[in-house]
């Protein structure tokens, strides 16, 4: 076996390297050898050893480090920093068992020491998946809830330096549960239907416990794959239902921050009874273009919370962007682009979103307090401008220049009514 490993790496260095044969001697007598070992190493997508159908082991590594500048002007803010380092193992068993463990060594989200902002674990990905048949797949552990198709991209992968404002405050993110998944129809249809203990990471904090029990359901598909240009476009819907429990004093709500600098321009209201939270999604690409929509309405009860314990109306929580890609290089719209050319891939990319909150149905005044029955809007809309370099498939530099504009004139970071630019950079190796 370890002849057989030996020999495999030989044959990865340069041809200067390599031991030459040894000249020709007096005849000798052949022996047989034994067989080589089917263990294997490999590097694709990430490095990898595998042994056949029996058993895959990955590899994984991901970072990205942060140059920015937020047009708000907070007050000590770190210009550079190290957004994400993690890495992980992904593997397979008997092509039937897959598995995922992934860790953070330093992430933003992690390690802020803002009690204002999310406190996301450390651990990310750590599951056990079990494929019993095409159409029947069980998932258990720690993983993303199946709910936004941004937040479901992975972070390689992300078209933006950031997820929009809906993804990362809307949309549940990970959480530890179970869920069945498959797909139909050669991959034409697929869904997801699981439950899990909270509703995310991006609904808690120091501070909020966020909603309990979830269960959530997901549902995608290609309907049109046999019409030229529009084969590869995929439409998706979900919804999850949570239990909100709010027996503390302080409000349990959902919240609005700027993209950058995590100014809160909605604080959290007090909520109690159910959260529910809908979305729809498309996702089209023809040779080097692609785009993407997305809506997500969410829906918050707020049983006995009024002044005298009345019930008042839903707190509401609304999002939704568009998004366009061109690979100027000419390559087609994957995620990762895959470069063809020597100096790599450009990927010309731009998005527009709103995220906003208020009440749904609610009478009398317009208010900010978290008691209010009628709850004045607050949100933003945010204007994304970038550009790509994947130099390889492993490495990308990201440019991108943010404009955010505040809805409410008393809860922004600037002058009322006025917007602000904020440019970042990204260097990020994923592997």
């Amino acid at each position: 076996m370890l002849n057989g490993v030996l020999a495999g790496l030989l044959t990865l260095l340069p041809p200067g390297l390599q031991s030459k044969p040894a000249p020709p001697s007096s005849p000798t007598r052949v022996t047989q050898q034994a067989p080589a070992s089917d263990v294997e190493f490999r590097w694709r997508d990430h490095p990898q050893i595998r042994s056949g159908r029996l058993f895959r082991l990955d590899f994984l590594a991901k970072f990205q480090w942060d140059a920015r500048h937020p047009g708000d002007d907070p007050p000590d803010f770190d210009d550079f920093e190290i957004h994400r380092a993690r890495i992980g193992i992904e593997g397979e068993f008997f092509n039937r068992v897959q598995f995922a463990i992934e860790r953070e060594l330093t992430e933003r989200e992690v390690e802020n020491p803002n009690p204002d902002v999310n406190e996301k674990s450390a651990w990310k990905d750590v599951y056990v998946d079990a494929n019993i048949s095409d159409a029947v797949q069980v998932r258990a552990g720690k993983f993303k809830i199946p709910f936004g198709l941004e937040q479901l991209t992975g972070i390689s992968n992300l078209d933006f330096v950031y997820r929009s404002l809906s993804a990362s405050y809307l949309a549940p993110a990970r959480d530890i549960g179970v869920a069945l998944h498959g797909r139909f129809f050669d991959r034409g249809l697929n869904y997801w239907a699981g439950w899990f203990r909270h509703d995310g990471d991006n609904a808690r904090s120091s501070t909020m416990d966020g909603a309990g029990d979830t269960l959530a359901v997901r549902v995608t598909g290609t309907p049109f794959r046999s019409v030229r240009g529009l084969s590869k476009t995929e439409i998706s819907g979900a919804f999850t239902v949570s239990a909100l429990d709010n027996e503390s004093a302080s409000p349990n709500g959902l919240r609005g921050r700027t993209v950058m600098s995590q100014f809160v321009f909605y604080q959290p209201v007090f909520v109690k009874g159910l959260r529910q939270r809908y979305e729809v999604d498309g996702d089209w690409s023809a040779g080097p273009v692609g785009a993407r929509a997305e809506y997500t309405h969410v829906l918050d009860s707020r049983e006995g919370q009024g002044l005298a314990d009345q019930d008042l109306s839903d707190a509401r929580g609304r999002g939704w962007y568009f998004s366009g890609t061109w690979v100027m290089t000419g390559e087609e719209k994957e995620r990762p682009v895959e470069p063809k050319r020597r100096f790599g891939a450009v990927e010309a990319v731009a998005r527009y979103e709103r995220l906003w909150f208020d009440s749904a149905g609610g009478e009398g005044p317009l208010l900010r307090n978290p008691r209010a029955n009628n709850m004045l809007p607050s949100g933003e809309h945010v204007l994304s401008l970038g550009l790509n370099w994947y130099i390889t498939r492993w490495v990308k530099l990201q440019f991108q220049t943010i404009r955010e504009e505040p809805q409410d004139p008393e809860r922004t970071p600037v002058a009322p009514g006025e917007a602000f630019w904020s440019p970042v950079f990204r260097f990020q190796v994923g592997i």
